[in-house]
């Protein structure tokens, strides 16, 4: 799962650190080109390791070790967030760790604080169905957030790998805030800018047209409209 993550975060334009934080199962990222100023600190920690204690500790030291490498950055202290990746034993957390989760996310010292759960078996899913997709991490996702089917077995609670993945998938999209449905939104427009540069001049003075009649007064237009648009004579 870390390694995934930081892939997603390399494909968002930030930089790696893997040594800076002092934990092998940590690492750094940054984003401070075009307009970025996000610096976001990843941890992996399994469920018997997720104790307030640990989490303590865990903060101050990566608080202090960002805070010393990165001595020449103004503001650094107002802008840091941390990731954990809980893997836990049951996709069903117990209400103990969810207790907890929630006290860490709330805690509004040092670090903006999420925390992702997930099963051995959501992450064995995840990294083979996104190996054999020969995609981009985050084209990858944003497949399968918007897959109709996927979401149809996560929404009625199904137990197969449909609804595994989804789950996970949905829950990155809260958790790592630079992953966002307006950056899907975007990416429509500029599928519909190729489909449209693809029509001829005839089908797009007729697409220009049909646009028209809808956005003329905000209501859907008559038939024989639509059909006086498209060349054909209307009916009575």
């Amino acid at each position: 799962m870390k390694t995934f993550v930081r892939r997603i975060l390399m494909e968002l334009g930030f930089s790696i650190d893997e040594s800076c934080l002092g934990d092998e199962s940590s690492f750094q990222a940054d984003r401070t080109q075009d307009k970025g100023f996000d610096f976001l600190t990843v941890s992996v920690l399994e469920e018997d390791q997720f104790t307030i204690e640990n989490i303590r500790l865990k903060t101050e030291n990566f608080y202090h070790n960002l805070i010393e490498s990165r001595n020449g950055i103004g503001g650094i202290d107002k802008n840091l967030s941390l990731l954990i990746l809980l893997k836990v034993n049951s996709k069903e957390v117990p209400i103990d760790i969810n207790s907890l989760i929630f006290d860490v996310e709330e805690d509004p010292y040092t670090f903006k604080k999420y925390v992702l759960t997930f099963t051995y078996d959501q992450e064995s899913l995840l990294v083979s169905m996104f190996n054999k997709s020969g995609m981009d991490a985050t084209k990858f996702l944003y497949k399968i957030l918007n897959d109709v089917e996927y979401f149809s077995a996560f929404k009625s609670n199904q137990t197969n790998e449909n609804a595994l993945i989804y789950n996970l998938v949905s829950k990155l999209f809260v958790k790592l805030p630079y992953l966002s449905i307006e950056n899907q939104n975007r990416e429509i427009n500029l599928v519909s800018k190729d489909i449209l540069s693809a029509f001829s001049e005839e089908d797009r003075k007729t697409w220009d047209a049909l646009m028209e009649l809808k956005d003329s007064d905000g209501t859907d237009p008559e038939i024989n409209k639509i059909l006086s648009c498209l060349g054909v004579e209307g009916v009575e």
